[in-house]
C-alpha cells in the first residue's frame, strides 16, 4: 500500500491548520490541484514540469464552480484572484513539505500569477433587500431575527457569527467575543441589536451546547447552516438579489463610510488588521456613487459651509 500519496499529505497538512476557515480555504483551494494530479499521485513525483502543466490547465479552464454545493457551474475562464487563490494554496502547501523535507524542492516556487488590477468592488446586498430580509426574519422567529441583526449591524464575519457562545455574550455591556481569523476579538452590539438578543436568548431552548445559535435538531448553527437559513429566508421574502454572508459585511461598510464614519473607527468594528485593508477593500466607489457624489457637491468649492458628513444614496 502507497501511504506517500498526495491525498494522504495534503490530508496532514490540513490538520494543521488550526482556524477552521483557514482550513476550509485551504480545502476548497488545494482540491483543483488533487483532481488534476489524483489523489493517489506519489509526492515525490512531482516536479516543475509538472507544476507548470497544473498552472497552463488552470489558465485555460473555462469552466467555473465545478463540485460547488451551492452554485452550478458557469462557462467563464477562472477570475485573477481564484488563479491567484489556488496557486498561494499550492505554493504554500508545497513549501510546508520542503520543510518537512518530505521532498527536495517546492515545484511551485517559480511560478507566480499574474497581478490582478483591477479595483475591489464592493458586493453589498442592498439596502431595500436588507429591510425586506429583515422584517422576514422578524415574522419567522425570535433566533433568526437576532442572526440577521448581529449580521446586519455589526460587520461580524459569518465564521465569527458561527463562533458566538452564550458564555462569551454580555448584554448587559452591549458586547461579545468572537473568534476570527487572527484569534478572538470583541465586537460592540447597539441598542436594536442587544434587544434581538435580548429576545432570543430569553427564548431560547435550555441545550447541552453553549453555541448561541442552534438549530431545531438541537445543535449548533454551523456557517453552513447560517447560510441555508439566509437562503431559505430570502426565498421566502421573494429576494433575488445578493445576500450571501459577507455581501451584509459589505453593506454595513458601505452605510458607515456614506454617513462619514470615521475609517479607523470602521476597521476596528471589521476586525481589520488595519486602515488600509479597509480603505483597499471599501475606499473604492462605483461611477453611480461617485456621479450622484458629484451632482450633489456641485457648488460646494464656491460657499464656505464644510462638509460634516457624506450623502446617503441609495442603491
Amino acid at each position: 500500500m502507497n501511504t506517500d500519496t498526495l491525498a494522504r499529505y495534503v490530508q496532514r497538512f490540513l490538520l494543521t491548520k488550526a482556524n477552521k476557515q483557514t482550513r476550509s480555504w485551504y480545502k476548497r483551494s488545494l482540491r483543483p490541484m488533487l483532481e488534476y494530479f489524483g489523489e493517489d499521485k506519489s509526492l515525490t513525483e512531482i516536479e516543475r514540469t509538472d507544476a507548470e502543466a497544473y498552472w497552463i490547465h488552470l489558465n485555460e479552464r473555462t469552466d467555473c464552480w465545478t463540485s460547488h454545493p451551492g452554485r452550478p457551474t458557469v462557462r467563464k475562464p477562472l477570475s485573477p484572484t481564484t488563479l491567484a487563490n489556488y496557486l498561494r494554496a499550492a505554493r504554500t502547501f508545497w513549501s510546508e513539505m520542503t520543510r518537512q523535507h518530505e521532498v527536495e524542492y517546492n515545484p511551485f516556487a517559480h511560478l507566480e500569477a499574474p497581478k490582478d488590477n483591477r479595483p475591489p468592488q464592493m458586493k453589498a446586498i442592498s439596502a431595500e433587500d436588507l429591510k425586506t430580509l429583515w422584517k422576514e426574519a422578524r415574522n419567522t422567529s425570535a433566533r433568526d431575527f437576532a442572526l440577521v441583526t448581529v449580521l446586519a449591524t455589526t460587520g461580524i464575519r459569518a465564521g465569527e457569527l458561527a463562533s458566538m457562545t452564550t458564555d462569551q455574550l454580555d448584554l448587559a455591556k452591549g458586547e461579545t467575543w468572537v473568534k476570527g481569523k487572527r484569534g478572538w476579538r470583541k465586537v460592540f452590539l447597539g441598542k436594536v441589536c442587544i434587544e434581538a438578543l435580548q429576545t432570543y436568548v430569553d427564548d431560547r431552548p435550555d441545550e447541552p451546547t453553549n453555541a448561541l445559535w442552534v438549530s431545531a435538531h438541537q445543535g449548533a448553527l454551523t456557517t453552513d447552516g447560517i447560510r441555508q437559513l439566509i437562503d431559505r429566508l430570502a426565498e421566502s421574502a421573494g429576494v433575488r438579489g445578493r445576500h450571501n454572508l459577507h455581501s451584509f459585511r459589505h453593506r454595513l461598510a458601505q452605510a458607515w463610510l456614506d454617513n462619514g464614519i470615521n475609517a479607523e473607527l470602521l476597521s476596528q468594528a471589521l476586525g481589520h488588521a488595519n486602515v488600509k485593508v479597509t480603505l483597499h477593500i471599501y475606499g473604492n466607489q462605483d461611477d453611480k456613487r461617485v456621479r450622484n457624489t458629484a451632482a450633489q457637491a456641485e457648488m460646494f468649492p464656491f460657499t464656505d459651509r464644510q462638509l460634516t458628513a457624506h450623502p446617503s444614496f441609495g442603491d
